[in-house]
Parts: structure tokens; C-alpha cells; sequence
């Protein structure tokens, strides 16, 4: 079951500080809120590598008591539980491990990161995924939110990279690669039975999951801030309990 309230902010929240990459955040929503409800403790970090998609994260850290900068991009703030500031793909997972490696020194938790599909293009991602392996990272859990589309482009036609062959070069890297459904609760689960060692899980999603005519349009990477009419539409959408 998606999580319509926290839809409903991240909606509020792009219309009203004009925040772009709606449907972004509303792909990555259900999986992040799972992690901070079922999986993280004091000790870990959660690290944004696509943070065009931080209106998700901003409305979970509210959720969690905290009070985060509603800004385009997360800017880092360990206080309001922003580990890294992001926005430009592939810097978020560098950072990553660079924490885990300290954390693996400390022996004091986990770091798990999220990237975008199209961000998995970048160089710097694979370098960290060498970097990762090498220092036996088995603390770093990554997962990609393979929602099928970048800003303009899908995710196959700007990297050639489907769900497969994605897989097949995690695995080329030496990570066990587990593909799941990032919008339901009881595939989530099984983040949590995930054995010690450099692990990377494919989330399946959908961009603009929730709100029909988001899920129909690729062309809303950058700017969605609603009318009023369409505005009212999507609220009167996600309060309707009947179909979730």
C-alpha cells in the first residue's frame, strides 16, 4: 500500500517552495519511509545520492520529528539527518563510502544509499563501487530507484541500462544484487533478511506513483508546481482511502 500522507506533503510542499522532480520523489517515497520505519538505527546513515528526489526524504525526516530545509537539493545538516549534500548524480555515493569506511574502523553501524537509475551513468559511481570492494564495504547497502526515467529521457535511451543488464554489472562488481517492488510494504521487507557482505538492491518503481496522469507523463522531471484545478484533483486523489 503506497503511503498517501506523505504524497499529499510532498505535493503541498513542491507547489507551495515551487520544488521540481515531483514525480522523482513520489517513486523513492514509499522506500525510504520503510527504511527509517523498519531499518535504520542510531547508528546508521542514510545518504540521498539522487537528490533531486529530497521532497521524499524531507517528508519522511518531518515524519520522524525532525525539521528539514525544504530546498531543491538536500544541503548537508546531520541535525535536521541530512548526511551529504547531493544534487549533482554521483557524488552521493562516494560520499557513502567514505562513511561506511570510517563506520567499518568504529565499528559503530551501517550506511545505505540511494542513487537514480540514470545517475548510475556517471563514472564517479562505479569508481565508489570499486572503492566499495576493495575495502570490504559489507556495512554499505546501495540501492538504485529503477523508476525507468531521468529528467527528459528514459533511463534506457540515456544509458542503455535496463533492470538485467544493470544487474549484471553490479554482480560484474561483486555485489549481490536483489531486485524488488519499491512500493510494496512485504517486498520491502526482505531489505531487512539481507545477508552481511556488498549487497545493492534494484527497486522497481514507478515515476509519479500515485497520481495517474504523473505515471502517464515523462516529461515532469524538472518543474510541476500544479494549477489550482490540478492541484485540487491529485488532493482529492490521495485522500480517496478506497483505492491505495
Amino acid at each position: 500500500m503506497i503511503n498517501k500522507d506523505l504524497r499529499r506533503k510532498i505535493v503541498e510542499k513542491s507547489r507551495s517552495c515551487k520544488l521540481g522532480h515531483c514525480g522523482s520523489a513520489l517513486s523513492c517515497v514509499d522506500f525510504i519511509n520503510y527504511l527509517y520505519e523498519d531499518v535504520l538505527t542510531e547508528k546508521d546513515a542514510f545518504i540521498l545520492s539522487k537528490g533531486h528526489g529530497c521532497m521524499a526524504l524531507n517528508a519522511v525526516l518531518e515524519k520522524q520529528g525532525k525539521n528539514p530545509e525544504w530546498v531543491m537539493h538536500p544541503e548537508l545538516n546531520e541535525e535536521t539527518g541530512i548526511y551529504a549534500t547531493t544534487g549533482s548524480l554521483g557524488h552521493g555515493l562516494p560520499i557513502a563510502v567514505g562513511r561506511a569506511f570510517a563506520k567499518k574502523v568504529k565499528n559503530e553501524g551501517k550506511v545505505y544509499a540511494l542513487l537514480g537509475d540514470c545517475e548510475m551513468a556517471e563514472g564517479s559511481i562505479w569508481e565508489a563501487l570499486l572503492m566499495a570492494k576493495n575495502l570490504k564495504l559489507e556495512n554499505l547497502t546501495i540501492f538504485i530507484d529503477f523508476n525507468k526515467y531521468g529528467a527528459s529521457y528514459s533511463t534506457l535511451e540515456t544509458a542503455n541500462i535496463n533492470e538485467e543488464s544493470l544487474r549484471k554489472k553490479l554482480e560484474a562488481f561483486d555485489f549481490k544484487t536483489l531486485i524488488l517492488d519499491g512500493h510494496d510494504e512485504e517486498e520491502l521487507k526482505k531489505i531487512k533478511t539481507i545477508s552481511p557482505g556488498l549487497n545493492a538492491v534494484i527497486l522497481k518503481t514507478i515515476k509519479g506513483k500515485g497520481i495517474y496522469f504523473l505515471e502517464e507523463s515523462h516529461a515532469h522531471g524538472f518543474n510541476f508546481f500544479f494549477e489550482e484545478e490540478k492541484y485540487k484533483e491529485i488532493m482529492e486523489i490521495l485522500e480517496d482511502k478506497t483505492n491505495s
